[in-house]
Formats: structure tokens, C-alpha cells, sequence
């Protein structure tokens, strides 16, 4: 049984499990666990050394060291922290992801305003609350076009905009990369302005000359394949519209580009219904996460089996080797910060993923496709975020649910959810 337990309230849900350290910091050895290293599941069992918020060393279950915390893995398996491929934040939405072992959060769409405080949240190995962010910032989109109730004014582009000036706008302002809209009539049942490809290919360009990725949300499939002939790096979905063909498949795998599919947008709430339905999960779950996982997707009679659809995308891209990512897509229909990205993970493994490459879709892979290269691995070196779980996820990807343990920056993680605001 594993010797560690992240507050005190947990000893009551984990009968047997003695709290071996306090959430603190300072030098950390996970000793005896099985490690998935972000690729692959290790041999036999090791052990990990925590020291100034990195991981320090990697050994054999003879691994010591003086005056340190020792945590008593055995049982247990260790993961590299989550990477969440698709999210759009708000006030407290990433101190809910890194409950769940989301460490970092790629946003996809979201106000500037926050980005300074971010990137320096993200540099520092001192204790936090929340998960590392990088974002896209304001999205490349047009007047009326997608999202069509964001919340707040952003810069949109119209016919005359300077391209290139627009995306060196969006750097200054703090984006980490672009995100443009190419999705003319969506949503189907009502048609909205969207780019030209003309002005995606000249957003793509000048994002590329600046040494930043370029990536789309595009949901038909002959758009998709336009966008990444147009050197789109990835596409933040996959179609719903379509099974792509053969050929079609191959025509995106030749281009390098990654695919963050975000199932969990178009699973109309079952997703949300089972977490819910979870008791290992709703311990743990903000009211806000509650509130939002509680909502009903609005549905359409008659609408196609965009499920069915897009995870047949998913099974076809990946088979045919393009890169998948995983993202929830949160908040968005019934979808929450860090909870939403386990049933995502099951959506990729019901679509062809093995366990085990369904949870590289969110360490090692958005780590290499982001350009992250201090996280995402169990490897000397790197940033000391790890996910301890009790059950083996890459035996049975629903043992992700098993979540026992959160370290981020080498510190445990508080998982206790903020007590309900007063009315």
C-alpha cells in the first residue's frame, strides 16, 4: 500500500495508508514504484529522486539518501505530470486541473492579461496552486466569426489586416503560439465568417518566420486537409463530418502536422456522467467543476454520430502514424479543467489507442510537439512533476482514476477543493 497521502482527509478513503510526509518540499524519494516514463513502462521497480524541484536520479530500489523524505511506493505507479493539449482557463479553472494531476495547460484561446503572470509561474520551482500555462492568447479570427460569445473584445482580422503584423501583435502581447479559425459554416446549422485559406496560409507563414507554431481549429475534413497543406503545425480537433479516406489519411501524415482530437466535445455528456458518477473522483471535484460536469450539452435531433465520426478519424490517424495529443477542450460542453482529460484518455483508448500511448498523448508527445523540453519525461533532469497512482493506468487507462498523489515542481500537491462561496 502506498505510504503517502496528500491531506489529511484522504486517510479515511485510503484504509491502511499512513501519512508518511507533509506537503512540503525539499529533497523527495519515491522509492519502489513502477514508472511509465512518458513512453514506456520502466523494468521492474524503481526509484526516484526528487532534489531542487527536478528529478535528480533514477535508480534501483536500493536508492537512498540521508535526511530526506522517503514516500513508500510500492504498489503504485508513477507517471511524468499531465499535459492538457486543449483548454480555455478562468479565474481558478488551472488550480482545478492540477488537482488531477494536470501539471500544464495548453490553452487554446484566452485574454492576454494573464500571460505575463503565467510565464513566470512556469519558470519558477517554487510551491504553487495551480498548473503551468502556455497559451495561444487571442486567436486569428474575423468579425463574427468563431467563438462567437467569448466574453470579452480581441483584435480581429478583416480583408485589409497586415498578417504579418497581426501575428507579430499577438507575440507582443504575450501568445506562445498562434491559433487561427478556418471552419466556414460552423456551426453547420448556421453558417459564420471564418479566414480565407489565403489568410490562413499568411498566418501560418508569419508565425513560422518568428520560430512559432501554427495551429488550427478546424472540424470539416476538407478543410483540415487545406489547413495542414498550408503548413499548419497541428489541428486542435479532428473532423466530425467525415471518415476520412486512404488517401486523405496519408495526405495529413505526410505532412508532420499532430492532431489534438478532444472527444470529449462531441460525447454529449457522458464523459461528465461518469465522472460523477465516480467516487473516487468527486471527492475532489471544485463546486465549479461540479456545476459545469452537471450541465446538459445541448443536442440536435437528426445531428450526425460525431462521436462515431471523429473517433474514426482518430483510430485511422493514428494508425497510419500522425501524432495524437489529448485535450478535453474544457470548459466546454460539460467538460472541466484536469477530470475531463481522464475520460478523454478513455475516448482515445476506445478509438485504437493502447493505454500506454494514450497517456504519452498527454506527457511525452505534447512535451516534444509544444517544444517543452523540461517536462513530459521521467528522466534526470527534468521538472519534478509526477502523478502517483495505485492502480497501473497502462494496464487499464480507467486506473488513471486512481490518482493518489500530485507533485508539481517537486512539491505534493493540496488536493482539497475550495469550500462552496457563500450566496
Amino acid at each position: 500500500m502506498l505510504g503517502i497521502v496528500p491531506v489529511a482527509a484522504v486517510s479515511a478513503a485510503w484504509p491502511g495508508v499512513a501519512a508518511a510526509v507533509r506537503p512540503d518540499g525539499g529533497a523527495v524519494l519515491i522509492r519502489d514504484v513502477r514508472i511509465f516514463d512518458g513512453r514506456r513502462m520502466l523494468d521492474g521497480r524503481r526509484s526516484v529522486l526528487i532534489r531542487d524541484g527536478v528529478i535528480a536520479a533514477i535508480g534501483d530500489r536500493g536508492l537512498v539518501g540521508d535526511g530526506m523524505k522517503v514516500v513508500d511506493g510500492r504498489g503504485g505507479t508513477l507517471l511524468p505530470g499531465l499535459i492538457e493539449s486543449h483548454v480555455h482557463t478562468f479565474e481558478g479553472s488551472s488550480a482545478d486541473a492540477l488537482r488531477f494531476g494536470v501539471t500544464t495547460e495548453l490553452e487554446m484561446f484566452g485574454e492576454p492579461g494573464q500571460l505575463a503572470v503565467a510565464k513566470q509561474r512556469r519558470r519558477s520551482r517554487k510551491r504553487v496552486t495551480a498548473a503551468d500555462l502556455w497559451s495561444a492568447g487571442n486567436g486569428v479570427t474575423v468579425p463574427g466569426g468563431h467563438p462567437v460569445n467569448p466574453g470579452y473584445e480581441f483584435p480581429r482580422v478583416l480583408p485589409e489586416t497586415d498578417l504579418d503584423r497581426f501575428v507579430a501583435d499577438r507575440l507582443q502581447e504575450g501568445s506562445d503560439y498562434l491559433k487561427f479559425v478556418y471552419e466556414p459554416g460552423d456551426p453547420p446549422d448556421r453558417p459564420l465568417p471564418s479566414l480565407s485559406l489565403e489568410q490562413v496560409t499568411a498566418t501560418i507563414r508569419a508565425a513560422h518566420r518568428r520560430g512559432r507554431l501554427a495551429v488550427g481549429h478546424v472540424e470539416k475534413l476538407k478543410l483540415y486537409v487545406e489547413a495542414v497543406l498550408a503548413g499548419a503545425d497541428g489541428i486542435v480537433h479532428v473532423p466530425y463530418n467525415a471518415v476520412a479516406s486512404a488517401a486523405e489519411v496519408e495526405t495529413i501524415r505526410q505532412t508532420g502536422s499532430f492532431a489534438v482530437p478532444t472527444l470529449s466535445v462531441v460525447d454529449w455528456g457522458l464523459g461528465a456522467k461518469s465522472l460523477l458518477a465516480d467516487d473516487r473522483i468527486t471527492p475532489w471535484l471544485s463546486p465549479t467543476q461540479q456545476y459545469l460536469l452537471s450541465q446538459e450539452p445541448p443536442d440536435r435531433p437528426g445531428r450526425p454520430d460525431f462521436l462515431g465520426i471523429a473517433s474514426a478519424n482518430v483510430r485511422r490517424f493514428h494508425a497510419a502514424g500522425i501524432p495524437v495529443l489529448a485535450g478535453a477542450d474544457a470548459p466546454v460542453r460539460a467538460n472541466v479543467s484536469g477530470a475531463s482529460l481522464f475520460t478523454e484518455l478513455e475516448h482515445l483508448v476506445r478509438a485504437g489507442l493502447t493505454p500506454a500511448e494514450a497517456l504519452t498523448a498527454a506527457t511525452a508527445a505534447p512535451a516534444r510537439h509544444f517544444r517543452l523540453t523540461d517536462r513530459g519525461r521521467i528522466t534526470p533532469g527534468r521538472r519534478a512533476d509526477l502523478v502517483l497512482t495505485t492502480d497501473d493506468p497502462t494496464q487499464d487507462i480507467t486506473n488513471l482514476r486512481t490518482l493518489h498523489t500530485i507533485w508539481k515542481n517537486g512539491h505534493q500537491v493540496d488536493r482539497t477543493p475550495p469550500p462552496e462561496e457563500e450566496s
